[in-house]
């Protein structure tokens, strides 16, 4: 009768800290491990042999379940991190589309055109370039 109100204290006192984010696997390794030797316990006619059994299987019970947990706060941080790269590129986006148009509507209010004639050139190589005018874009 001892041991079962210890086994169930124990139980009771891993399951208030479960919910800590720094005593989740130390407190899921206490509270699976108890109640492995507990089963064990029981199920093998109050042998002690049980008790060790039930133990390290409620052991490995443990490590697997605190490994899924980690595994899956990992996947769900990267998640996370790729949702949030994903709209910080968004709005970079639409903050140089934004950027760009009024760059466009000002730039198209201040433009002017300036007519130059180029006049007939001739390079070091003896190549004759004719005269011609063309119209430049200023702003």
């Amino acid at each position: 009768m001892k041991i079962r109100i210890t086994l169930l204290s124990m139980l009771v006192l891993c399951a208030l800290f479960s919910g800590c984010g720094t005593l989740r696997q130390p407190a899921t390794d206490v509270l699976l491990t108890g109640a492995g030797a507990t089963i064990g316990y029981e199920a093998s006619g109050r042998k002690i042999g049980g008790a060790a059994i039930g133990a390290g299987a409620g052991y490995i019970a443990s490590k697997i379940t605190n490994a899924q947990m980690t595994a899956a706060l990992t996947d769900a941080e990267q998640h996370g991190y790729d949702r949030a790269m994903a709209q910080a590129v968004k709005q970079q986006y639409w903050i140089i589309q934004n950027q760009q148009r009024r760059e466009s509507s000002t730039a198209e209010n201040d433009a002017r055109y300036i007519t130059v004639t180029l006049p007939e050139t001739v390079l070091p190589d003896g190549t004759v370039i004719q005269p011609t005018t063309t119209t430049l874009r200023a702003q």
